[in-house]
């Protein structure tokens, strides 16, 4: 693996004004803003992650490293098959492993940011860390370690959760039931299943029928549904009776009934809204938290979902917006709409076969004038023009010029750009 470590490089060109002989300078009408190239397009990766915590995973002929901002090599790529990125100065590594009998095996262990084992590559899995403490599996059986690597709760379970609310989901050959951080046993393992707390209640099971727990395993509801999700945002989906006369609706955490148990098929609620299916001709629509009827799918060629009050729809060849009351809010003048709506304010549409950001008075924030444009992450978005890309931010200024064959995996205030074949690292404006 080729390397070399260089110093930041000073880039100098002409846009709309002055350049700097410190770093390149691009002046807006309110402010200037700059950006500085780290590491000079001469790193010989296969592959790179995002940078996090100061380090960045990447990989070379078969094996995972680590690199810093300055492109210098900190945990070399010797030893690891897999990594993923740093979090709470932790990170999952693991090895491949030859076996006779059962082919190749994955090993995990966990890794400190010098590159020390803080668990040993022994685990068949390590989970997400959730409060403090991460699921692993040894032996085929379950327990958890912490951020140290230090197993607190031996793997003695056939499955586990993450802990949410102090608690976690663990299944023995009796049931399931709930621990705490310490492994005590604090709700008996004898549901037929259960699912991790939310809203301060627990949806769990008995002999087909689904109730809610507190912390204290109290019935706050009857186990009296036959199909019920968690609560979300002060309301949970339930239903009564076996496919195809299922009924669903919605109930508060006293159990009262919100919304009717009078869908075919209703969904969690997210921004105030819920997908159901309703009629005998299945009509599929959006309802509030009233039950009251936004939009039905049947009235548009396509529909997508609720996003900061709006939702995208397809009328004829065009998209526009539709807002909280099921009303036409943004004309069917796009060709298309990114599926994610509007994030923070703006959305991502296509007109006249090119990308730009609208905000939600349908104002032109970032002008249709490229060929490829992404979401924003950490306020910056990479652009495309003829093959080449750069860095604009929120205003649509661009901050990074096109003359770059690749730009992407933003984080920690960087961004990794590619020339040809190898790699090299921007520092982003704050």
């Amino acid at each position: 693996m080729l390397y070399k470590a260089l110093y930041p490089i000073i880039i100098c060109a002409l846009a709309f004004s002055l350049v700097s002989c410190d770093n390149k300078t691009l002046y807006t009408q309110e402010s200037a803003t700059t950006y500085n190239v780290l590491v000079e397009a001469t790193l010989e990766y296969d592959f790179v992650t995002a940078f996090s915590e100061g380090l960045a995973a990447v990989y070379d002929d078969g094996k995972w490293g680590y690199i810093n901002k300055t492109g210098k090599i900190i945990i070399p790529m010797q030893t690891f098959d897999y990594a993923v990125p740093f979090e709470e100065d932790t990170a999952v590594v693991a090895i491949l492993a030859d076996s006779a009998e059962e082919g190749v095996l994955t090993y995990y262990g966990l890794i400190d940011k010098k590159g020390q084992l803080l668990a040993l590559l022994e685990y068949e899995s390590i989970g997400e860390f959730s409060e403090g403490l991460a699921p692993v599996c040894l032996e085929g059986k379950w327990g958890y370690i912490d951020k140290s690597g230090k197993l607190v709760i031996p793997c003695e379970y056939d499955e586990t959760s993450g802990f949410s609310a102090g608690l976690a989901v663990v299944y023995l050959d009796t049931g399931y039931g709930f621990i705490d951080q310490t492994g005590k046993s604090v709700i008996p393992c004898e549901y037929n299943y259960a699912y991790s707390f939310s809203e301060g209640l627990a949806l769990v099971s008995i002999y087909e029928k689904w109730g809610f727990i507190d912390s204290f395993a109290n019935v706050k509801i009857p186990f009296e549904y036959d199909f019920a999700g968690s609560f979300k945002n002060g309301l949970a989906v339930v239903g009564k009776g076996v496919y195809p006369n299922l009924k669903m609706g919605y109930i508060d955490k006293n159990n009262k009934t919100v919304i009717p148990l009078q869908y075919s098929f209703a969904n969690d609620f997210s921004n105030e809204v819920a997908h159901v299916v309703s009629g005998e001709n299945a009509q599929h629509c959006y309802i509030d938290k009233n039950g009251q009827l936004i939009a039905r799918y049947k009235d548009y060629i396509e529909i997508q979902n609720f996003s900061e009050g709006f939702a995208a729809v397809r009328i004829d060849n065009s998209w526009g917006f539709i807002d909280m009351a099921g009303q036409l809010a943004l004309t069917n003048e796009y060709e298309w709409i990114n599926e994610k709506g509007f994030q923070n304010g703006l959305a991502l549409v296509k007109k006249d076969d090119k990308w730009g950001y609208i905000d939600e008075s349908g104002h032109v924030v970032v002008d249709f004038a490229y060929d490829v444009l992404f979401e924003f992450v950490d306020g910056f978005a990479v652009a495309v023009i003829n093959h080449k890309f750069g860095l604009l931010d929120k205003t649509g200024a661009v901050i990074v010029p096109f003359e770059y064959d690749f730009i992407g995996y933003i984080g920690d205030g960087v961004a990794f750009m590619k020339i040809g074949d190898t790699w090299g690292i921007l520092e982003l404006p704050q």
